[in-house]
């Protein structure tokens, strides 16, 4: 399953609020990095692998897009997307 959004972080930040959403000192879910890439994090969860891709948009040049990948859904992904949109605001 794949979900995609727009975000006005650059894709570094993206990533970074990825990580500190599973890995920070008030993560909202457990997870340990299983791979990582200058535009991507694939995290690895009680329930499988989840992959977060951050990447500028081609058709926005002050927008990332964000690519979230499960091999199956998962309610985590609309917690995480909107932990990204909230990390823009501050």
């Amino acid at each position: 399953m794949t979900t995609e959004t727009a975000s006005a972080l650059a894709p570094g930040d993206v990533l970074a609020a990825a990580r500190d959403f599973f890995l920070g000192a008030n993560r909202m879910a457990d997870a340990w990095i299983d791979t990582e890439s200058d535009t991507h994090i694939t995290f690895c969860t009680f329930r499988g692998n989840l992959s977060v891709a951050a990447f500028a948009d081609p058709q926005a040049p002050d927008s990332t897009r964000v690519r979230v990948t499960t091999l199956r859904e998962e309610g985590i992904v609309p917690r995480l997307l909107t932990y990204i949109a909230l990390a823009g605001r501050s």
